[in-house]
């Protein structure tokens, strides 16, 4: 038995060249350039800047938030918004779903996924200030964003590991010293004979040997950045000038079964945010092996009621304030593919043109 899932490809592209395609079989992961426009790309970032309380000509209001956004609350309750660690808990901002609403964004997904037919995530933003010897808080993202690591399970008793994509647009040049993405190329390739080789680990934690294998993900404002779920990745630090800012989008299949590996049930979950909860899928852990598949109507509620990715994050009214100009509350509008995207309207078919390895 493979390692991991990795479909072969039956389909033509429709956005991506073949010389991308290839580089993306190759290596797990694939930069697209241009993917959103450059004009949102940059009322996305303001957007972030606004919402973190963020003055780009004075770097200190770059550090305000010094707060754990998965540990610690605020004397009122509330959730902080932000934090060292980068994530913003914004999720549903007007930018953010134009973005995931972008006909080539979807294309790009539909290509690598080989079906049209896919669900949008409402994941999260990111601003990580540079490291800075006056706010020595920024300089450690905590233990869940700290090196490498997984976001799925990756260990032998979970294999073959699903085939998902994760993703994250660059809302402004990221070059390698501002913390670009790193990621182990080519590893879903070499999990098989390297975990053998390995010994006991856990299935999330990515062993230390890992660390010099990684290289930088650099590229320019608007680029889409996609990587198998299966490796190993994480942000670096940021010893740059300005912060890092961007925004994570993903799309998973409404039809997981090719991607889930041979004898899995069809409601198994492809990755946390397909189950829309950190419990879904560790071997031994009964709560995990009892998650599925979020259904249509849960990703619908996500949109409507403007949830969270997952279900451990916090609430819009336990944060200490709305996104910028959505004290509204209402969802975001949607075009006939966004519809689509959150499961409002059903997909015409769905496609089965992959076989899983």
């Amino acid at each position: 038995m493979d390692a991991v899932v990795f479909p072969r490809r039956r389909w033509p592209l429709r956005v991506l060249s073949e010389e991308q395609y290839a580089f993306w079989e190759a290596n797990g992961y694939l930069v697209v350039p241009d993917a959103i426009p450059a004009a949102l790309a940059a009322q996305t970032a303001e957007a972030i800047y606004a919402f973190v309380g963020a003055d780009r000509g004075d770097p200190d209001t770059w550090y305000r938030n010094k707060w754990d956004i998965y540990c610690d609350k605020l004397p009122d309750g509330k959730w902080p918004h932000h934090g060292p660690c980068g994530m913003v808990q914004m999720y549903h901002h007007s930018t953010l779903w134009a973005i995931r609403q972008t006909v080539a964004i979807h294309g790009i997904f539909a290509d690598l996924y080989g079906t049209e037919a896919l669900y949008v995530t409402t994941d999260r933003a990111h601003f990580k200030a540079p490291e800075n010897p006056k706010f020595p808080e920024w300089s450690d993202p905590g233990e869940v964003h700290k090196d490498l690591h997984w976001d799925i399970e990756t260990s032998e008793a979970e294999w073959p590991v699903p085939f998902a994509i994760q993703g994250i647009v660059y809302l402004e040049d990221t070059p390698a010293e501002l913390g670009a993405l790193r990621v182990v190329p080519g590893f879903h390739r070499l999990l098989g004979p390297w975990s053998k080789s390995f010994g006991q680990r856990s299935g999330r934690e990515c062993p230390a040997q890992l660390q010099a294998m990684a290289r930088h993900v650099e590229a320019k404002a608007g680029s889409l950045v996609l990587w198998l779920s299966a490796l190993p990745h994480g942000p670096s630090r940021n010893v740059g000038r300005v912060p890092r800012v961007s925004a994570y989008v993903a799309m998973l299949p409404v039809d997981a079964a090719p991607f889930l590996g041979p004898g899995r049930d069809p409601a198994t979950p492809l990755s946390m945010a397909d189950a829309g909860t950190l419990r879904y899928g560790s071997a031994g852990d009964a709560k995990a092996e009892a998650a599925t598949r979020l259904s249509r109507t849960a990703r619908v509620a996500r949109w409507r009621e403007r949830l969270p990715l997952l279900e451990e994050d916090p609430r819009e009214h336990e944060l200490t304030h709305a996104p910028p100009g959505e004290d509204h509350g209402s969802p975001a509008e949607l075009s006939a593919l966004g519809e689509k995207l959150v499961g409002l309207a059903a997909w015409d078919s769905v496609g089965d043109s992959c076989e899983g390895v």
